[in-house]
């Protein structure tokens, strides 16, 4: 009988595929045939969005309304490299780091510029949960809510503009 996953990512460098049930994530080549590495994932309900670069892939993972963690899995390995706890609900690579908006226990939200390599926050802005756009350039990442405010961050500190 052939497995079922629950959740199926197709990402460039391979096939990621989640059992919930059996809380296991596998790794295939592109084509889907062999298994590169097995990893146990605990305590979550389903994987969100998937994000990879050369290294590595970003998974977010969901446990609850408010509550999971993001975390870098080693593509070659299959080992954690790093992880923040968290509800991660958007990530992007930009430049040489990954941005994230994450909640936390008290539904507060933040954007977080993160060090791709050792999972570092090089710093982080609370946003409001009505955050509706953003966009990214070298200069300034641009923020627009639902009640028209518009915010101009440094991508270098964080700092309104």
């Amino acid at each position: 009988m052939k497995k079922t996953y629950s959740q199926i990512f197709e990402m460039e460098s391979g096939i990621l595929c989640y059992d919930g049930d059996k809380s296991i994530l596998l790794c295939k080549a592109p084509d889907g045939t062999g298994k590169r590495w097995v990893k146990k994932i605990h305590d979550i309900n389903l994987i969100e969005t998937v994000t990879e670069d050369a290294r590595q892939y970003y998974l977010s993972c969901e446990a609850g309304e408010i509550e999971g963690f993001f975390i870098a899995i080693n593509k070659d390995t299959g080992a954690t490299a790093w992880f923040i706890p968290g509800k991660a609900y958007f990530q992007i690579l930009y430049g040489d780091c990954l941005y994230a908006i994450f909640a936390d226990e008290r539904k507060i939200f933040y954007l977080i510029k993160i060090e791709r390599a050792d999972g570092r926050k090089v710093w982080h802005r609370q946003i409001d949960e009505d955050l509706c756009e953003y966009s990214f350039r070298s200069d300034r990442i641009l923020l627009t809510y639902e009640s028209g405010k518009i915010e101009k961050i440094s991508p270098l500190s964080g700092a309104v503009m």
